[in-house]
């Protein structure tokens, strides 16, 4: 994999595009705790700006879960040296005081970064968190994946927003 220089990735590339994603943001957020049964599905409303001179994104948002105030920070970027995108996610619901740490395959030509949790007791295979970040149209859409430590996934929740 070729490295990219960040101008050029400001300019052109992948930092252009999260320059584009910046603003206020509003929509709905779908959750699943079981494959295929909707859950909940609640207003979400977000922020995303740029800091470090547009290194990065921080997507900051606010709603709701089964009536209950929910609230999130995620930090995104791309490594210019591995080709990968990155994030670090905490939030009042899913996360509990952890911090999700995801990262893309190297060369992913999109959003597309897995991370790893433990909803089994210490010392059994980690649950995947598969997240990807999506601009189709004027929909920005971030969906999330649990994924079994055998593979198989489910859709764990689904933002889509409108800008504001």
């Amino acid at each position: 994999m070729a490295k990219v220089k960040f101008s050029d990735s400001i300019s052109s590339g992948v930092h252009k595009w999260f320059k584009e994603l910046e603003g206020k943001w509003k929509g709905t957020a779908k959750t699943w705790f079981e494959p295929g049964k909707l859950a909940d599905e609640s207003p979400l409303e977000g922020t995303i700006w740029s800091v470090l001179g547009g290194r990065f994104i921080v997507h900051e948002y606010t709603g709701s879960i089964d009536g209950k105030p929910l609230e999130g920070i995620a930090i995104y970027g791309y490594d210019c040296m591995t080709g990968r995108y990155q994030s670090a996610w905490v939030d009042s619901f899913h996360m509990g005081t952890a911090i999700m740490l995801s990262e893309s395959k190297m060369g992913s030509p999109k959003a597309d970064m897995m991370g790893y949790y433990n909803i089994n007791e210490a010392g059994t295979d980690p649950w995947g968190w598969r997240s990807e970040l999506s601009l189709e149209g004027d929909n920005l859409i971030l969906t999330a994946y649990n994924v079994t430590p055998d593979g198989e996934e489910a859709k764990a929740t689904e933002i889509i927003y409108q800008k504001v």
